[in-house]
């Protein structure tokens, strides 16, 4: 676990330290919850005109390693963006179970002050074909001049078009506080896992800072 902690960190600082230019924030967040540590990584960088790298991490890990095995996905793409709320991208998946994962996507999405609006369809092409998707939602309404109220919902569906079988699917909630750059409060991660759906809940308090 306390290496999961290390690397998130240490990309994250490494990462900006490297920059010459102010560049769109890095999220960082950790999730503490009863059963297991849920980390998770994004960034969004301007690489040359309308193309930009993106990078999604996430992990899990059981603070008792007899628990179960720890997770690890890493989501690489380089998108084209032809529309201010609309993309299209090709990349690659590091995925912990299954390898190198490359997918094409469709990007749209629609952020202010207040709203974040995600929805991003994947084609996996390998080892087997999977459609995925992944959608998030987020209302931080301004409560003062420095306190914001934040609230979110992410899901992602991802099905086994070979097998025509649910392979992954989750429903992850947050509800909490943004003081300038960071924001904390309750969490709640709803997992399912392969065609019969085995679930895993966490339920804890998160903090989340953006770098």
């Amino acid at each position: 676990m306390r290496k999961i902690i290390f690397i998130f960190f240490i990309f994250a600082v490494s990462y900006l330290t490297a920059q010459e230019k102010p560049q769109p924030p890095i999220g960082v967040e950790l999730l503490f919850g009863n059963n297991r540590l849920n980390a998770a990584l994004s960034l969004n960088k301007p690489v040359w005109g309308k193309w930009r790298f993106n990078n999604i991490t996430t992990a899990a890990a059981y603070y008792d390693v007899a628990d179960g095995k720890t997770e690890l996905v890493m989501v690489n793409s380089l998108i084209y963006q032809f529309h201010p709320n609309f993309g299209a991208s090709g990349g690659l998946q590091y995925h912990f179970l299954k390898g190198l994962v490359p997918n094409v996507a469709f990007h749209t999405s629609y952020a202010d002050r207040t709203w974040l609006l995600v929805f991003t369809p994947y084609l996996n092409l390998l080892p087997e074909r999977h459609s995925e998707t992944i959608a998030i939602l987020q209302y931080k309404p301004a409560l003062s001049e420095n306190l914001r109220l934040f609230t979110q919902v992410q899901a992602l569906y991802n099905h086994n078009l070979n097998a025509n079988a649910h392979d992954r699917s989750f429903y992850y909630f947050r509800l909490g506080l943004t003081v300038k750059k960071i924001t904390f409060g309750a969490g709640a991660n709803l997992d399912y896992y392969g065609p019969d759906r085995i679930f895993k809940d966490n339920y804890g308090g998160f903090v989340k800072v953006d770098i």
